[in-house]
C-alpha cells in the first residue's frame, strides 16, 4: 500500500507509527508547519532558511532531522517538510497559505497515494479537504475536546466540522472512541481504536547510560493546569515524612506558581526540555508521576513506557486502559493527594515491585495492543476500510 501521512504535530507518535508502517508499505511522512520554527515534542527545527512550500529533496530534509532521528528511521520512509507562511485560513488575503497547501495536495495526487492519513489538529485541514476530494482519508484527532484550563472555541468548532466529513477516524483509547462518537454524533463504524505504542524514538537520543536514583520521582512535560502539578507539590511533604531522601524533579515549560528557592527536595528545570536532557532525567527517575485532573492521550505515559518506567497516574481519560494498577504502575483518583502520597510511597519503598513492573511494561509493549507491530496492522486495517469506502 502507498501511504502519505500529513502531520501537524505529535511528532514523537507519528514518527514511530510511520517507521513501523514502512516495514510493509511505501510511506511518505509530511510535516506541515508555519512560520520560522517547528517545535513539536522531539523536533525543534529552525526553518528560516527553508523556502515556503513543500520540500521533498531528502538531502535538504536530512539537514533538519539530525543524526539521531535519521538513524532511528533508517531510511525506511520518505520524510518531507511543508513550510506555510502563516497559520491563517480566514485572513489569508493573498492566498499564500492556500497556494502552499494546493502544492502539497498536487504532490499527493501526482504520486498516486492510496490513502492520506491526517494526524493532529490544524485549520489547514479545510484546504486539504477541498483539494483532495474523493481520496480515501483517515484522521487521527488527538484531543477531540480542549483540556481544562486550555478551552478554545476554534478547535472545538473545527473538530465538529471535521467529524462530519467522510473520513475514517482513529482514537487512541476505547474511552476516547466512545466519547468522540457520542459528543459529535459520529457513526461508530467510522471510529476506530488504535493504541499508541511506547515512544521508542526517544531511546535514539540516549548518548550515555545514567544510573537510576532509587528515591527520585519525575514529573515532565508541558506544565498546564490539567496536569495537576499542584497536587504533586502538596503530596511531596507527606511522602518525605516516610521517605526523607525523596527528590522530586519537575521538568517542563510553563507556570509552576511555586517558589522552590532553598527547597532541596525539588530539582526544577522550568524550560523547554531538550531530547538529551529529558532522556537523562527519565533514566535517573525510579517512577514517573502523572497527577492529571483530566486527560485524553498521554505522550508522557508512553515515553515513560519506552524506558520501562513504572508510573503513578490519575485514573482519568484512557489512562486506565494502558496502566494496569499494581502491574505496570499505580492508578489513583484525580485530585486525591493522600492517594497520591500512598501510591508514591508504595513504589518508591519497594524496589522489588518496581522491577516486576518494569518487566510487565516490557511485555505489554512487545505484545498485544501496545506493540507497534499490532498497531501498524490495526492502522493498515483502517486504511483498507477507507479504500473500500
Amino acid at each position: 500500500m502507498k501511504i502519505v501521512i500529513v502531520a501537524y504535530g505529535h511528532a514523537d507518535n507519528v514518527i514511530c507509527l510511520a517507521k513501523h508502517l514502512s516495514a510493509s508499505s511505501d510511506v511518505t511522512l509530511i510535516f506541515v508547519t508555519s512560520g520560522d520554527r517547528f517545535t513539536r515534542s522531539i523536533l525543534d527545527w529552525d526553518l528560516r532558511n527553508l523556502p515556503f512550500g513543500l520540500t521533498t529533496d531528502q538531502q535538504t530534509v536530512r539537514q533538519y532531522i539530525g543524526g539521531s532521528l535519521e538513524e532511528y528511521l533508517g531510511g525506511s520512509l520518505k520524510l518531507c517538510i511543508a513550510r506555510i507562511p502563516s497559520r491563517s485560513i480566514i485572513r489569508d488575503w493573498s492566498r499564500r497559505n492556500m497556494i502552499c497547501i494546493k502544492q502539497i495536495a498536487r504532490f499527493i495526487l501526482d504520486n498516486a497515494f492510496d490513502v492520506v492519513h491526517f494526524n493532529g489538529f490544524s485549520g489547514f485541514q479545510l484546504y486539504f479537504h477541498r483539494y483532495l476530494k474523493g481520496m480515501p482519508k483517515v484522521y487521527t484527532i488527538h484531543d477531540y475536546l480542549p483540556h481544562s484550563g486550555e478551552w478554545k472555541l476554534t478547535p472545538l468548532l473545527l473538530n465538529r466540522l471535521y467529524s462530519k466529513l467522510d473520513y475514517q477516524f482513529i482514537q487512541h483509547y476505547d474511552y476516547l472512541s466512545k466519547s468522540f462518537t457520542d459528543f459529535y454524533g459520529v457513526d461508530s463504524g467510522k471510529v476506530h481504536t488504535v493504541y499508541c505504542g511506547p515512544l521508542e524514538v526517544y531511546n535514539s537520543f540516549v548518548t550515555k547510560k545514567v544510573e537510576e536514583e532509587p528515591r527520585t520521582i519525575l514529573f515532565f512535560g508541558r506544565i498546564s493546569p490539567y496536569k495537576g502539578i499542584a497536587y504533586l507539590i502538596s503530596a511531596v511533604p507527606d511522602v518525605r515524612i516516610h521517605i526523607p531522601e525523596l527528590k522530586c524533579i519537575i521538568a517542563g515549560s510553563g507556570d509552576i506558581h511555586v517558589d522552590f528557592e532553598n527547597n532541596r527536595e525539588y530539582e526544577i528545570h522550568n524550560h523547554h526540555i531538550s531530547n538529551n536532557e529529558i532522556v537523562n532525567l527519565i533514566q535517573r527517575a525510579s517512577i514517573i508521576v502523572l497527577p492529571y485532573t483530566d486527560a485524553t492521550h498521554s505522550a508522557v505515559l508512553m515515553t515513560a513506557y519506552a524506558f520501562s518506567k513504572p508510573v503513578v497516574a490519575s485514573a482519568v481519560g484512557g489512562i486506565p486502559e494502558v496502566v494496569v494498577d499494581n502491574v505496570t504502575g499505580r492508578l489513583v483518583p484525580p485530585r486525591d493527594v493522600q492517594a497520591l502520597v500512598s501510591a508514591i510511597i508504595d513504589l518508591i519503598g519497594n524496589e522489588h515491585k518496581r522491577e516486576l513492573m518494569k518487566q510487565n511494561i516490557k511485555t505489554a509493549c512487545a505484545e498485544g495492543n501496545l506493540s507497534w507491530a499490532r498497531i501498524a496492522d490495526s492502522t493498515l486495517a483502517v486504511y483498507e476500510k477507507a479504500l473500500r469506502g
